[in-house]
């Protein structure tokens, strides 16, 4: 057995991914299992009604990013939508639209059944199975899960009978370690390992998924489903100082932002100190708010920012992983901050990717049915003649943040993976009441343009970066200590 690195959220993932790696899983069937399994085991966090991406660098084959991201709903759609405009103090205060109308059309199955077809060495059947034994017995709520609840759980998932069983023991939240349990989930999963994704997408699964929505609101129809598709596309590449990057390009612009930011620090003079990064990212942000969100051709604008600092396109939850045999793989899902609501009888908690102000320029009715939503993530690799490092990680826009500083950390200061991850950040805070920084103790900000919100102690607001990496024949995993994650050596 080829060993593995892996690097998740919580042990129940770095223990499917065992079990899936001694049955004979290849290391995309071990990221496969990981990452579904992630976005079950932390509700609010993510939820596999979600959407996201996998970067793939396989050895001797050229890397890929697979998009199974959300889509706008509508097509054929003409009943009435409901949704509900929630505020919560949640990361300093958020204001989001939740319920059936907020829900977008998931591609988290269909992208990890693209990844299963092409790179898999595991039966699909057999990688579901090894999720739905998670999720039948239960799981603990962890700490991430449990302190959003504590401003989510009321307003966002007591609405729903069955995200409010799963959740709340009578009027009271679970306590944190409390185990989990989805009703029907593990016959959904199994069912779509049986049947293959297209049972949610073309078949009774999604036939009932949409019925139950419906009559409560949502814009997702059959056709919606039906009409899917997983992009296969060509990551992203940045040359850094002997280091290849490749993370996830346009629409989404989590990608473009990594590689602005870290383009514009490579070769500057003081490239480690905290004052470059911090103006760099402020650059980079201010670039995203200026010409991309208001660009109507995303993609295009994307490519000629990239092209001003000399990005390439090669023709070649968050979860890590790493092979002896120099592969690696880096996922990000997402499903917002979850709509609150599980279609009868399925288990399957579903997002709220509509209702995420901040990336629906125009509100929800300015979204066209099947066109991509912004995205924020970019699971990135980087492979230089040493090996590869795969690091992904959530936080909505500081994942940019916390991915540039700890890929600066390890390709131009050459730290140890554990120490690039734990390194001390810095976020670039454009508000309505004056732009700032954000930073944690330790972090030299001599320099910076902007005054500095400084954090007691390094803080889950800045990320999560979940690292895994093949380096001069070694293995290595790492979870960021500001969440608890799990990582493991198999």
């Amino acid at each position: 057995m080829p060993r593995f690195a892996v690097a998740g959220p919580n042990t129940s993932v770095t223990e499917a991914a065992s079990v899936a790696a001694q049955s004979g899983a290849s290391i995309v069937d071990v990221a496969v299992v990981a990452s579904l399994v992630a976005m079950c085991t932390e509700p609010g966090v993510c939820a596999p009604g979600g959407g996201g991406y996998l970067t793939i660098s396989v050895a001797g084959q050229d890397p890929v990013v697979i998009d199974g991201y959300v889509t706008a709903p509508g097509l054929g759609h003409g009943g009435e939508v409901f949704h509900r405009t929630v505020t919560m103090e949640y990361g300093g205060g958020v204001t989001t639209l939740v319920d059936a109308g907020s829900i977008a059309v998931p591609g988290a199955f269909a992208a990890l059944a693209e990844a299963s077809r092409m790179f898999g060495a595991m039966p699909w059947k057999d990688l579901m199975e090894v999720v739905a034994s998670v999720v039948e017995v239960g799981f603990p709520l962890g700490p991430a899960a449990h302190l959003y609840f504590q401003d989510a759980g009321e307003p966002i998932y007591a609405k729903d009978p069955a995200s409010r069983a799963a959740l709340f023991k009578g009027e009271r939240l679970r306590d944190m370690g409390d185990t989990i349990v989805f009703e029907d989930l593990a016959d959904s999963i199994r069912l779509i390992g049986e049947e293959g994704a297209d049972v949610l997408y073309k078949g009774d699964l999604g036939a009932a998924i949409v019925d139950d929505l419906s009559a409560r609101g949502s814009m997702l129809t059959r056709e919606d489903l039906a009409e899917y598709e997983v992009v296969v596309r060509r990551p992203l590449g940045l040359e850094l100082e002997g280091w290849t990057l490749s993370t996830n390009p346009p629409p989404a612009v989590g990608g473009v932002m990594l590689c602005a930011a870290l383009g514009m620090i490579s070769g500057t003079e003081g490239r480690l100190s905290g004052s470059v990064w911090g103006n760099a990212l402020l650059a980079a942000f201010r670039t995203r708010v200026e010409r991309l969100e208001p660009a109507a051709d995303l993609a295009g604008e994307s490519f000629r920012l990239l092209g001003e600092i000399a990005t390439r396109s090669p023709s070649t939850i968050a979860v890590s992983v790493a092979a002896e045999d120099g592969s690696a793989v880096a996922t990000s899902f997402s499903a917002g901050y979850g709509s609150g609501i599980i279609p009868k009888g399925t288990g399957l908690l579903m997002n709220n990717c509509l209702g995420e102000i901040e990336l629906t320029p125009g509100g929800l009715e300015a979204q066209p049915p099947g066109q991509r939503l912004l995205s924020n993530m970019a699971p990135a690799i980087v492979r230089s003649d040493a090996g590869a490092i795969a690091l992904a990680s959530p936080g909505a826009d500081r994942i940019t943040s916390a991915l540039t500083i700890a890929l600066a950390r390890a390709v131009f200061a050459g730290d140890d993976l554990m120490s690039a991850i734990e390194h001390p950040r810095i976020h670039p805070e454009l508000a309505d009441d004056g732009d700032r920084f954000a930073a944690e103790p330790g972090l030299d900000a001599s320099g910076l343009e902007l005054p500095v919100r400084w954090f007691d102690a390094p803080h889950m607001y800045f990320g999560g970066v979940n690292g895994a990496a093949t380096l001069d024949g070694e293995v290595l995993a790492h979870a960021d200590r500001r969440r608890t994650g799990a990582a493991v050596v198999i």
